[in-house]
């Protein structure tokens, strides 16, 4: 029972994806529900994380250290083997008292296991302690216990831990990322409480060869205007191939391409650029093709608009997580990947407040780690990067908290200060900072739309992910575990007042492009339209609800009715008789269909004819007070685009 107990606590932080517990393990006993709590609480998973905030570790607990003997990296998806010393503390290791190895749990790294040699990820523990016994137990998805008895563990005694030494070694994680842990904790009395060994070893896991080239520009510019075309190479799961020599040149460039020197192999190393000047108003595509040795690889650019007037573009993806709570790789490589490989205009870092090995919010050390990693890669006018974190309520729903200045501030959801919607925007209030509910239909937990939104804070409502569609319960790729009535959609019926985003909520690395590979069902990214990439251009924008969703793709959508875009509020005096309606979309791959929802019901809609462009004009009636109408877009592909709703008041 003992063993059983000390499992536990580590197994509700240890869960990829924002995963409930292992099924197999005993579930915390609920308290009674609260009498205001929605019926979508949680109110298991919210006790269990409160009584983690206050255990009292014995002092043994956590103590020692532990490192890789002979360290080599690892390659992603690919066998490896690892020896763990682990060398006891000045306080030992009590008789009864468990030594954990926690490999990183968050994707695809073997479970570690003792009991058949021929089977992965078989794993050998031994020490040289005369009159000590080891007793190993794989206890959950990743974790293996070695429990001390004969007599006590005393200072400067080793344990070795050969992880991945049978025949069937053990399999690196399913993404590449720098520091991948070999977590070591320590449970140092035997009661049942373990804490982590901050400085567990790390191994780096490496990315698999070059598997495609992705080709991104912007996706407005002005005829003659001086720009850049990205291009980067990824792996199989999109991972990025940094340190991987290629050269790259246009396929069959346009005649308004304008090149400054003549079309031929560029050299770049990972991510480069080549300089592009179109001449002419249009819309175009640019194809590339990379050479990485023999290997030759192509891509096509998204749709570029070449328009005097039409609204810029900046991509954005507000909501991604790092090996620092629950996904993988470091902060700087989060913004470095944003940056240089999905060539995204803004990103944001949203770690969890307290769900991860190390809580964010008892662990400043790392909050300061992702502030200088941000500062690190911003550049000026060219690219934004953003320092938030994500409000993890198991009772009111899932928040991200996006600063558009220097705050780092952690409010956990599990500080009595912040455990509600109304106090978390009490501190917020009056600073540059939005909180944007996220995957509200359900997934991991659905919103509470009694508690949303606050008109200054909560403009936004991000309806894809990694998790799916929360749009509408018709939504193609809807989210898993919905919640009738809690869609985006039924808000708004019942008269709430948002614009549509999107963004990955990415846990492998790729922010701005986590729709790429099979691993999750869709992605996420927000299209802003600002003046500028500035923060507070940025900020004006989102607040005004001048962004739209897509699922990954980077779809240009237009959407108008009468004189008004995207987010805006129609004067119902101005919406009389019939009012002009328009929706354009220009896709990634061809357009399936473009469907108008007007308070709930779909009014039109237009397929395609295997075409990457499709419009749908005309005219909308007897407009009152109350209404609200959006577009939906999905390609044959099935990518997926929403215009914020425009309101008619």
């Amino acid at each position: 029972m003992r063993l059983l107990a000390a499992t536990v606590g580590l197994v509700l932080v240890a869960c990829s994806k924002d995963e409930a517990p292992h099924p197999s393990e005993p579930a915390p006993v609920a308290p009674p529900a609260h009498p205001e709590w929605p019926d979508t609480a949680r109110p298991e998973m919210h006790a269990a994380m409160v009584a983690s905030t206050k255990n009292v570790f014995h002092p043994s607990d956590g103590g020692g250290r532990a490192w890789l003997e002979d360290p080599k990296p690892a390659h992603s998806r690919s066998d490896y083997s690892a020896t763990i010393v682990y060398e006891v503390g000045p306080l030992g290791v009590a008789k009864g008292g468990v030594i954990f190895l926690q490999v990183s749990p968050y994707w695809g790294w073997s479970t570690p296991q003792t009991e058949t040699e021929s089977a992965n990820g078989y794993t050998r523990v031994a020490t040289d302690a005369a009159g000590v016994a080891l007793a190993t137990t794989t206890v959950d998805r990743q974790l293996l216990a070695i429990e001390v008895s004969g007599r006590a563990l005393v200072a400067g005694e080793r344990v070795r831990i050969e992880y991945g030494f049978g025949v069937g070694r053990a399999t690196a994680d399913n993404f590449s990322e720098g520091d991948s842990r070999f977590w070591i904790e320590v449970d140092g009395d035997g009661d049942g409480l373990r804490k982590v060994l901050a400085d567990s070893p790390t191994v780096p896991v490496e990315a698999g060869p070059p598997d495609g080239v992705v080709v991104h520009a912007p996706s407005v510019l002005r005829a003659g205007e001086d720009s850049v075309l990205r291009v980067a190479l990824l792996d199989a799961v999109g991972d990025a191939c940094r340190g991987v020599a290629a050269t790259c040149e246009f396929v069959d460039p346009p005649a308004e391409l304008e090149l400054d020197a003549p079309n031929e192999p560029r050299p770049f190393t990972g991510a480069g650029s080549l300089a592009i000047r179109l001449t002419k108003d249009g819309t175009y595509r640019l194809k590339v093709r990379a050479q990485v040795g023999e290997q030759t690889l192509e891509g096509e650019s998204n749709p570029i608009v070449v328009a005097a007037n039409a609204p810029r573009i900046f991509w954005a993806d507000l909501h991604g997580h790092s090996s620092r709570s629950d996904g993988t790789g470091t902060p700087a490589e989060f913004y470095e990947y944003a940056r240089d490989y999905a060539a995204l205009d803004a990103v944001a870092l949203t770690d969890h407040d307290h769900w991860g090995m190390l809580p964010l919010s008892s662990h400043p050390e790392i909050v300061a780690e992702i502030a200088a990693a941000a500062r690190d890669a911003e550049r000026p006018g060219k690219f934004t990067a953003l320092v938030g974190f994500e409000w993890t309520s198991w009772v009111w729903g899932h928040r991200n908290v996006v600063y558009f200045d220097e705050r780092t501030d952690i409010l956990s959801s599990l500080d009595e200060g912040f455990d509600t919607p109304e106090e978390l925007w009490a501190a917020l209030r009056g600073t540059p900072t939005l909180a944007i509910p996220h995957h509200p239909a359900g997934g991991p937990i659905a919103l509470d739309w009694r508690h949303a939104l606050d008109p200054e804070l909560e403009p936004l409502v991000e309806i894809c992910s990694a998790h799916g569609s929360s749009e509408s319960d018709d939504s193609p790729r809807p989210i898993y575990s919905a919640h009738k009535g809690c869609f985006a959609r039924d808000a708004l019926e019942r008269g709430a007042a948002f614009g549509m985003l999107a963004s990955g909520d990415s846990h492998d690395g790729h922010p701005g492009l986590c729709h790429l590979g099979a691993h999750y069902p869709t992605g996420g990214v927000a299209a802003v339209l600002a003046d500028d990439d500035s923060r507070p251009a940025l900020l004006a924008a989102l607040r005004a609800r001048r962004v739209y969703a897509t699922s990954g793709p980077r779809i240009v959508l237009r959407f108008a009715l009468g004189a008004h875009r995207m987010g805006e509020a129609v004067p119902a005096t101005e919406a009389t008789g019939e009012v002009s309606l328009f929706v354009q979309a220009l896709g990634t791959a061809p357009i399936a269909t473009i469907e108008v929802i007007r308070k709930g019901e779909r009014i039109t809609r237009v397929d395609g004819d295997g075409g990457l462009e499709l419009a749908l004009s005309g005219a909308v009636a007897e407009l009152v007070a109350g209404d609200w109408l959006y577009a939906r877009v999905v390609q044959t592909d099935g990518g997926m685009a929403w215009s914020s709703p425009i309101f008619v008041r």
